[in-house]
């Protein structure tokens, strides 16, 4: 039996390759959250972006194409191999365990964490981690998996059992409630400013054998959260410099 979260999934090549089946919900989602941060955050040009689980860089290509200058951080080579040879100049990418990156505090506009949190644990020390990269002001994009039935069901039932998504690629008792993101954040000296939930948008996602993700009123299945760093009485972010 195939291990749960197994993170080796994401060492293979093909990130880009439409032919690719193992990366093409993944390709179909990422489509999704760039249409979502490019309406919550219309004005990334110039900013500096830190993608911290950023395999092959399918939201980070696309951010430094439009202007942003982006660092993706990944501990899967052959994904990184994959992100570079689909990036221009604007991205950079370097391996690093996300919760000791090799980057500097304080040099980040925004930070993502896209599909990432429902992988890890204990997650409180990859948000801070995070934190530490914002400058004063700076904004986290946090995209993650609700712990219910539904999205069970449908992400590892349905979604794994169908091979819209590799089998092993979830662990369910990883996925994060919202309320117990949202008390990690504020301990991290973070304050919400967005959200919205998603769900498959399920003949489409038959159609094209792949998950389509819509947004949604709800978050019991699939949410999305942007935080802003909340400022010290001295004006400055909370966060530590290596």
């Amino acid at each position: 039996m195939r291990p749960r979260n197994d993170l080796g999934l994401y060492q293979r090549r093909g990130w880009w390759d439409p032919r690719c089946r193992a990366f093409a919900s993944l390709r179909r989602v990422n489509a999704f959250r760039l249409q979502l941060l490019q309406e919550w955050l219309p004005e990334l040009a110039g900013r500096t972006v830190v993608d911290i689980g950023c395999g092959g860089g399918l939201l980070a290509a696309p951010l430094a194409a439009a202007g942003a200058h982006v660092l993706g951080v990944d501990r899967a080579p052959t994904a990184l191999a994959d992100a570079r040879a689909h990036s221009g100049p604007r991205a950079r990418f370097v391996a690093g365990d996300a919760r000791a990156l090799p980057v500097k505090g304080g040099t980040a506009d925004l930070v993502l964490l896209a599909d990432v949190l429902e992988h890890v644990t204990p997650v409180a020390p990859l948000l801070r981690e995070a934190v530490r990269l914002l400058r004063p002001g700076g904004m986290l994009f946090v995209s993650t998996i609700n712990r219910t039935w539904r999205a069970r069901w449908l992400a590892v039932t349905l979604g794994e059992g169908l091979r819209l998504l590799p089998r092993g690629t979830h662990d369910p008792r990883l996925f994060l409630r919202p309320e117990e993101l949202l008390a990690m954040a504020a301990n991290c000296g973070l304050v919400p400013v967005r959200q919205t939930g998603e769900r498959p948008a399920l003949l489409r996602t038959l159609l094209a054998r792949a998950i389509v993700l819509r947004p949604a009123a709800s978050l019991a299945i699939g949410y999305n959260m942007l935080f802003r760093v909340q400022p010290q009485s001295n004006g400055s972010a909370p966060r530590s410099n290596r």
